[in-house]
């Protein structure tokens, strides 16, 4: 911006200047290619800032707009030699006015500024403070317009729950990967919590390479195989029974209730066959054992449960570690949904005793695990979490392809939202109606974000900003295969086949 006095200058049209926007005209050719939509731009009013955000541009000329004048050029004469057009032509910026800055602190805007008030841009160390940025915070990526670096608090970013959401390729995953490094690379010093993935597809499993990188040296990373995980039948109840088979009555719950307390007092290793002996040998009402043993049966034979947990949540949730538990090899949805009860579950109670540190939970395909028009068996302890999960630092980050989806209740639960690119107008409304300080304009921005750019709004930032996420640090070697290069691999496969 050097050698450029100011951007523009603020007009009077009907409705504006106005508390809420104002205009201004953009003349200077070097500005002219400068300003575009989403920068931040300030007024000197008084004793104060006024901070705005350029919503749309439209650019006009006087000669171009003349039907007279274009059809006068057309006989024989050139434009030039006749109309300055080149001087008539301008630029119309429309700003939406965020507040006002005064000794450092900031407030809502009141008055409207003066027409003839020259518009500059704001400051980044202005900017800094005024959209809440934090010199410690996570380093997301940077703030489009603007070269200042997107630091977020870790506070405010998760500790009221965050939602990420894109439509599939859009770039939620990678953004996901972003905001994890940088919780692992946290000073310990400034406090780092654990950090434990729902991996529903594989996508995370490069964040194991993240090891041998000498920035991650305190960082721990384990990665869980869908194989090797256990849940531990003693710290279940018959409402965990019971929210994985919804039909099952009170009268079965009563009587698989004293079944499990025999088993505890009894001190011996719960297992599945343990409770199906005992729901054998039990005087009950033979209906009710029937149905009892066909539900045991089929949890058996998902060959989940055992007397144990893998992981061991206790000794495994740690400050500055990973645990991811990869579920790729699972296609059940259903048994998806009981493992991320059972954990979140076991979670949520070990943080209310404070038995291990703050934890946030990523959950990938959120809408699958807590959808908003279907009953699933970890959706009650989402909701649980994210209505009391914050006063016991126990966080969730929500990520999903269709918000339309996802259940209302937990998605308003989600007091900052990331959001990427999105092309379903069912979404787009539903995002409209749930992300606090979108406006009808920036709504409409969101269809054509790149990859890597994303609107993030909500406790995390006091006005909603566009951020280009950054460069993720970790391996590439699990990121989305192209069907072409794949076909390729095949290809030869099938001539090797043939020699």
């Amino acid at each position: 911006m050097t050698g450029i006095p100011g951007l523009g200058t603020a007009v009077a049209t009907q409705d504006t200047p106005n508390p809420l926007e104002f205009h201004f005209v953009i003349s200077d050719e070097t500005a002219r290619s400068f300003v575009e939509t989403g920068m931040f731009v300030q007024v000197k009013q008084e004793d104060q800032l006024i901070i705005a955000n350029v919503q749309s541009l439209h650019r006009t000329n006087r000669y171009f707009s003349s039907p007279d004048l274009i059809h006068g050029s057309s006989q024989g004469l050139t434009v030039h030699s006749v109309y300055p057009a080149e001087r008539w032509d301008y630029l119309i910026a429309q700003t939406k006015v965020l507040g006002s800055y005064r000794d450092g602190l900031k407030f809502r805007s009141t008055k409207p500024i003066l027409p003839g008030s020259k518009v500059e841009m704001v400051s980044k160390e202005i900017l800094s403070r005024f959209l809440g940025i934090d010199t410690k915070g996570l380093n997301i990526g940077h703030i489009r317009q603007s070269s200042l670096k997107a630091k977020i608090s870790m506070d405010r970013l998760l500790q009221k729950h965050l939602a990420i959401l894109s439509i599939s390729g859009g770039g939620k995953s990678y953004s996901t990967s972003v905001i994890i490094e940088e919780i692992l690379l946290r000073d310990k010093k400034i406090g780092r919590p654990a950090v434990i993935m729902f991996d529903v597809h594989g996508e995370y499993r490069a964040l194991q390479s993240l090891k041998n990188d000498s920035k991650f040296k305190d960082a721990k990373i384990e990665r869980i195989n869908a194989g090797k995980i256990k849940m531990a039948l003693g710290h279940m109840n018959p409402s965990d029974f019971g929210r994985i088979f919804p039909s099952m009555s009170y009268p079965q719950k009563r009587e698989l209730s004293q079944v499990l307390n025999l088993l505890k007092s009894s001190n011996k290793p719960i297992t599945m066959d343990a409770i199906i002996n005992s729901v054998i040998n039990r005087e009950m009402n033979p209906l009710i054992k029937e149905a009892l043993l066909g539900w045991l049966n089929q949890l058996k034979h998902t060959y989940l449960f055992s007397n144990s947990e893998t992981p061991d949540l206790e000794n495994m949730i740690k400050p500055g570690k990973l645990v991811i538990l990869d579920l790729a090899e699972i296609t059940s949805l259903w048994i998806k949904q009981i493992i991320v009860h059972y954990f979140l579950s076991r979670l949520f109670d070990l943080r209310r005793r404070k038995i291990i540190a703050p934890v946030v939970s990523f959950i990938e395909e959120a809408h699958q695990f807590a959808p908003e028009m279907e009953s699933s068996s970890s959706k009650s302890i989402i909701h649980t979490i994210a209505r009391e999960g914050r006063k016991f630092l126990c966080s969730l980050v929500l990520i999903s392809q269709r918000p339309v989806n996802l259940s209302t209740t937990a998605l308003s639960q989600c007091n900052s939202h990331l959001i990427m690119r999105i092309l379903n107008p069912h979404d787009l409304a539903y995002i409209g109606k749930t992300s606090e300080g979108i406006t009808k304009s920036t709504l409409g921005m969101l269809t054509s974000l790149g990859v890597g750019e994303g609107l993030l709004v909500g406790e995390a930032v006091n006005y909603p900003i566009f951020v280009q996420i950054r460069k993720k640090l970790s391996s590439t070697a699990f990121d989305e295969a192209l069907i072409s290069s794949e076909s390729i691999k095949y290809e030869y496969l099938q001539i090797e086949k043939k020699l």
